[in-house]
């Protein structure tokens, strides 16, 4: 347990307290900055682990060791989605800048900023703790439709560069609502069950 809590201490020990006149930036490159982005994902690792650690300290004194850490799981479920996000988006900002097809980079990148931007715009702790001001929360909600707009044309090559099966891609419970099937009845009968 101490070596994790070193590891993520050391892993955010770079980054700052939120910048007031930043949260109100709503430029469409300061939002796809790579350093914002990564930035902003790193200070939410390193404000759950502190209110983590202030959680685990009153817990313990009043339930003991084992009582405080399962008390807190949730938080500490929290912290590990936040920090597995930060590392995943800085190996994908790592592969986008590696990338050489001027194309596939721009592609690329849309969907990085998409995975950032939208893990930022889940995430009610930024709107809580200021780091997003109400503006910058709307400029953010636009940008991500506008890179779902972009990401559009390329959408079949992505998918497509996953290798999933056509048969899985087409499978009842992914036609949805609106293709006028049943889609539990369909997905009952696709896997042996008299419906």
């Amino acid at each position: 347990l101490s070596s994790t809590v070193n590891y993520l201490k050391q892993y955010v020990s770079g980054v700052l307290p939120h910048n007031p006149l930043v949260t109100h930036e709503t430029d469409v490159r300061h939002l796809r900055d790579p350093a914002f982005l990564q930035g902003a994902l790193r200070y939410r690792v390193a404000r759950l682990l502190f209110t983590l650690q202030l959680r685990l300290r009153s817990q313990r004194s009043k339930l003991g060791d084992f009582y405080a850490w399962n008390a807190c799981l949730s938080h500490i479920l929290a912290l590990a989605q936040a920090h597995v996000e930060s590392v995943a988006l800085g190996a994908f900002q790592s592969a986008v800048e590696a990338c050489i097809d001027t194309d596939c980079r721009r592609g690329l990148k849309a969907l990085c900023d998409l995975y950032a931007l939208r893990c930022i715009e889940r995430d009610t702790m930024f709107r809580n703790d200021e780091y997003v001001a109400p503006a910058k929360a709307k400029a953010i909600q636009r940008l991500i439709v506008q890179l779902c707009s972009e990401l559009r044309s390329v959408a079949l090559p992505l998918v497509s560069a996953f290798g999933v099966p056509d048969h899985i891609l087409r499978a009842p419970i992914g036609l949805g609502v609106h293709s006028g099937v049943d889609i539990y009845k369909e997905y009952l009968a696709a896997v042996g069950f008299d419906v």
